[in-house]
């Protein structure tokens, strides 16, 4: 049995409103990603970001849960809710170095 993904992405979007258009978008995520038909995302959070100096900019932190790392690259590559998720965050998300993604194992 593998283990379940965990994958944190944060981004730097400097725009109050623009930071609220990506926790809404994140907020349907989870029931509109789907594989062969069926939701395959196992958990989906965003948060914003306190405003501190350690946090380098990054002002909204999304948190995916997937059964699988094959889960994810479906996510990355073919997914059309991450498709328009992303879309949603173009020209949004300060450049450069304006998103990182981590992912690891772990439970949800």
């Amino acid at each position: 049995m593998s283990k379940q993904i965990i994958r944190i992405t944060l981004f730097k979007i400097p725009s109050e409103s623009d930071i609220e258009a990506a926790l809404a978008k994140y907020s349907t995520l989870q029931g509109t990603a789907v594989k062969d038909g069926k939701p395959y995302i196992l958990g989906v959070r965003a948060f914003k970001t306190y405003d501190d100096p350690r946090n380098n900019g990054f002002t909204v932190c999304g948190r995916t849960v997937f059964s699988s790392l094959e889960d994810m690259k479906y996510y990355d590559e073919d997914c059309d809710a991450h498709k328009e998720l992303k879309a949603e965050l173009k020209g949004k998300v300060a450049m450069p170095g304006g998103v990182m993604t981590v992912y690891m194992d772990g439970d949800a």
